[in-house]
């Protein structure tokens, strides 16, 4: 081992002089990028060595239960590979963990293809980017270490609605938590301290336990006044009030006011868009259905008194949110908004089809993503694996230890000191690139 680390790192600079001597450093940008290059393939080298070196010596040593069949190695009713566990190569592995981790974060952006390209110059193939996002682990945003204080939370609940590959429709629910608004400059206003939480449309009820239990750990939940749910009145969303202590519902505007203008358009003379809001406002469901049945009395055709219908079943199903929209002082509702961020642009806003478990997943990475997280070469690592890598962790490093032990002997570079003249052509010149090495950092 010693010989050839010595040998690669010579070889190094031998290299580095060749250059220097052939083209000096006139250029110091083209000198830098070769010498680059070079530290790099070394680097590769040295690698290599080592980890040729420890398999020869994982493949020397016999002792214990192990038996061997070349570097193939039966152990405890399995064959196993011991060096894949040790230098951290798991089975089935052609993409290092780190190299994953950047594919799937940069794929949360742009498309597989396109990911590919940006992080390996499309070495590795667009399904293998979607594999990758597949095999990576739950990724969930950590609570904070230091519970919060706030009086006031407000949820946020909508959905986006995604194209499967079979040509159906799937709902994606997204819900956001956040300690209410601020204001940036005029106009603009941004979420406090806002979490995202995902979930397919068939296990809503254990997304909400999930913002529960995320409320409990980080917040001072005797502190908590009051927590607003805003939302469209979709059955999935009310269920999150099951869920949630002291929780009371918000009907979000924008979908409030789409309704109702649905349902007015065919009267525009009667004014009953203006009436409606008037009597929501004096907290009068009476004076509301009583309108609605005038609409219903002056429906022409099925069309529009079906429309009209299920706006009055609209609004008797969710007067408490409506009236706590028009009459109470709460923030708007921004779902639209935070579904268009979160999900939108990659998942529905381009056309394409996804698989329910490419999409799942998909959702997931990009409310972690969203969240602040990164994704890193853990969230790639099986439990059982850094089970088998924590067993012969310890055995890989004391034979590494042995293998490069008195390797560190630089005594092959060592020269007899020369000290040039201060005033030399050659010491002014280099004293002038000493200066200006903040363009070449």
């Amino acid at each position: 081992m010693e010989t050839i680390v010595q040998q690669i790192i010579a070889e190094l600079g031998r290299n580095i002089c060749k250059r220097i001597e052939e083209g000096g450093i006139s250029n110091i940008d083209q000198f830098a990028s070769d010498a680059l290059g070079l530290c790099k393939e070394s680097v590769r080298a040295l690698i290599s060595g080592i980890v040729k070196q420890l398999n020869e010596e994982l493949r020397a040593d016999k002792a214990g239960r192990i038996d061997i069949e070349r570097d193939y190695y039966y152990a405890k009713g399995a064959y196993v590979y011991p060096l894949d566990f040790i230098i951290g190569i798991y089975a089935y592995e052609r993409v290092s963990a780190n190299v994953s981790a950047r594919l799937v974060e940069q794929s949360a952006e742009v498309s597989y293809e396109k990911s590919t390209k940006i992080v390996t110059n499309g070495e590795v193939s667009r399904q293998t980017v979607k594999n990758k996002l597949r095999a990576v682990g739950k990724l969930e945003k950590a609570a904070p270490k230091e519970k919060r204080v706030a009086s006031e939370l407000h949820i946020f609940a909508d959905e986006d609605h995604v194209h499967l590959q079979e040509g159906k429709n799937r709902m994606v629910p997204l819900i956001t938590l956040s300690e209410g608004i601020q204001a940036v400059h005029k106009g603009r206003n941004v979420l406090m301290n806002p979490v995202h939480f995902t979930s397919t449309i068939h296990q809503t009820k254990e997304a909400w336990e999930t913002v529960g239990g995320y409320i409990s750990q980080a917040y001072e939940e005797n502190q908590i006044e009051r927590i607003y749910l805003h939302g469209d009145g979709a059955p999935w969303i009310k269920q999150g009030m099951e869920e949630l202590a002291d929780c009371h519902y918000v009907m979000d505007g924008f979908h409030f006011e789409k309704h109702l203008k649905q349902a007015t358009a065919a009267f525009p003379k009667q004014n009953y868009r203006h009436r409606i809001r008037q009597a929501v406002q004096e907290k009068s469901l009476e004076k509301v259905t009583s309108l609605i049945r005038e609409m219903l009395s002056l429906c022409k055709g099925p069309k529009q008194e079906k429309r009209v219908r299920n706006f009055l079943r609209y609004v008797v199903n969710n007067w408490d949110g409506i009236v706590r929209r028009y009459t109470k002082d709460i923030i708007g509702s921004c779902t639209e908004g935070l579904v268009s961020h979160v999900y939108s642009e990659r998942l529905s806003r381009n056309p394409m089809g996804w698989s329910e478990a490419g999409l799942n997943k998909m959702a997931e990475l990009r409310v972690y993503t969203r969240n602040g997280c990164s994704v890193s070469g853990k969230d790639f690592r099986r439990p059982e694996d850094e089970k088998n890598r924590s067993i012969l962790k310890e055995y890989g490093e004391k034979r590494l230890q042995n293998a490069i032990h008195g390797c560190w002997d630089w005594s092959i570079f060592e020269k007899e000191q020369y000290n040039p003249a201060v005033n030399t052509a050659t010491q002014i010149l280099i004293r002038s690139y000493g200066r200006q090495r903040g363009l070449v950092a």
